[in-house]
């Protein structure tokens, strides 16, 4: 048995010392042929293509009191209301291909089998109609289940979904070197980009894909107009892969918003955007998001039907933080703001989020507007020359753009609120910017709507007729700082005693607001 061990071992050895024959560059076509048929039969199935609507003449649904409610179509009932419009009855159809050339479309990918779709919010914006195409020849009318304008993205909700739908795999997408995992998007990667869309006389029933590549990864953009608040809009600061893919999906422009930019595994990297804040003048260039953790994180949300509540700091920066190599520092720190109450000082320069380096302002407003409210993150600061590790408790960013939310807290008696540091950003811009409100604006919760003639509306006329400059800082006796801690302290009470402070008055005082 030793003998024969022997033996083997050095057999082995000796099959380890013959060099591996290079492979060809058929056999190297051969693999990547593979990996493309892998990718196609891994994503394929999630990738829909999102016909929409604007026409004015559908039925009004029922329930469109709810956001994003757009509701299905029904041909007979239609023509019950309007007996002589057959022809316009079945250009309403969108469940028809015959009739996308009359709306108009995009693309959307699955991200839950119970029938959700992403695609970038601008395709859905003003819809009075959706329906979803799905490979298979199956669909159904969507509804928007939530959307946020800041981030151009948007989450649908299928009506009637059809079974066995298989939601697209997210890759761990990584722009920079963290630790020992190394950066996994990069000039020069292979791509597979596969869209759903209409070609005339051609069904819709399956996606189209090309092989292609990532040609630069956009981190960071100089904005020419100072006037301009980066931090309004995602275009303006987030990251964007440029990718070249020669797609023949019907239009001149071989480009479509919503379509999914893979890697050779079939797992998604990108979401394609035709937005025009992101136009050339050179036709070959085409954008994506870059589905990295916090383009995740905020589609997470969406995914449950609820409003994104971006992080928020409370600082201001010095030198030109419209341009992108500008070092993060701070110049002036918002008074009883998150950044604040945890120690960040003017002069500090913040380095990192959470470990990931923060080499940029738009890399600042990635990483902290992602982490999201009421979230804690680590910060590192350099102060006289020394790291300075500081935990944040983030507040919620002003976000004047769309937003549809499905999902929101019940109202207690009418009354909706939202975070504090909301109102302080709200007051901040009334005076300026360049005042500060009274020492700032302590914890608490803003009056963020009233229900009409609800017992708050009531309660809240007393005080006059601006409810929202009102803090609350008290349920009951009880502080809360967060919308989370007001809702679980006046949930299913008989009555809430408010305490209330208008931040905006010279020498704010406490007052009490008693519902019902």
């Amino acid at each position: 048995m030793r003998v024969a061990g022997v033996a083997l071992l050095a057999a082995l050895s000796l099959v380890a010392a013959v060099p591996a024959a290079e492979p060809t560059k058929t056999d190297l076509l051969f693999a990547v042929e593979k990996q493309l048929r892998v990718a196609n039969e891994l994503a394929g199935p999630s990738v829909a293509c999102v016909v929409v609507s604007k026409s004015d003449r559908y039925l009004k649904p029922t329930g469109t009191d709810k956001p994003g409610k757009l509701g299905g179509y029904d041909i007979r009932e239609f023509l019950k209301a309007h007996p002589t419009e057959t022809a316009l009855a079945k250009q309403l159809d969108l469940a028809d291909p015959r009739t996308i050339a009359d709306h108009g479309y995009a693309c959307g990918v699955v991200i839950d089998p119970a029938g959700l779709i992403l695609t970038p919010y601008h395709v859905v914006e003003g819809a009075t109609k959706v329906y979803v195409h799905l490979p298979g020849r199956v669909g159904s009318y969507a509804d928007v289940h939530a959307a946020d304008g800041r981030h151009d993205l948007a989450v649908l909700k299928l009506i009637d979904p059809p079974a066995m739908l298989t939601a697209i795999k997210f890759a761990d997408v990584r722009r920079y070197d963290r630790g020992d995992k190394k950066a996994n998007v990069f000039a020069g990667k292979l791509t597979v980009t596969m869209a759903n869309g209409y070609t005339a006389g051609i069904a819709v029933d399956r996606p189209s894909s090309t092989l292609g590549s990532v040609t630069k990864v956009m981190a960071s953009r100089d904005i020419e107009d100072a006037n301009i608040n980066k931090s309004d809009n995602y275009y303006y600061y987030g990251p964007f892969l440029q990718y070249e893919a020669k797609l023949n999906e019907g239009r001149a422009e071989s480009a479509v918003s919503g379509a999914a930019v893979l890697n050779l595994d079939g797992e998604l990297i990108g979401l394609t955007t035709t937005s025009t804040m992101l136009s050339s003048s050179e036709n070959a260039l085409r954008y994506a998001f870059v589905a990295d953790e916090c383009f995740r994180r905020v589609v997470d949300v969406l995914r449950r039907g609820e409003e994104v509540e971006y992080g928020y700091l409370g600082v201001s920066l010095g030198g030109r933080v419209d341009r992108p190599r500008t070092p993060v520092v701070v110049s002036d720190v918002v008074a009883q703001g998150p950044a604040a109450l945890a120690g960040i000082e003017a002069g500090d320069t913040i380095t990192q989020v959470n470990g990931v380096p923060i080499r940029t302002y738009d890399d600042l407003l990635v990483y902290v507007g992602s982490a999201l409210a009421d979230t804690k993150v680590k910060l590192t600061v350099v102060r006289a020359r020394r790291d300075v590790e500081l935990t944040v408790t983030l507040g919620k960013l002003r976000n004047l753009k769309p937003v549809i939310a499905s999902v929101r807290p019940d109202p207690v008696f009418g009354l909706r609120v939202d975070h504090g540091s909301v109102l302080a950003q709200q007051l901040q811009l009334l005076k300026g910017g360049e005042v500060r409100i009274s020492g700032g604006v302590p914890p608490g919760v803003m009056v963020r709507e009233l229900a009409p003639d609800s017992q708050a509306a009531t309660a809240f006329k007393k005080l006059g007729d601006r409810p929202e400059r009102w803090l609350i800082t008290h349920v009951n006796g009880a502080n809360v700082a967060t919308p989370t801690e007001f809702y679980k302290a006046a949930k299913g009470q008989a009555s809430v005693k408010l305490t209330v402070r208008d931040p905006s008055e010279q020498t704010p005082r406490d007052q009490e607001v008693t519902i019902p």
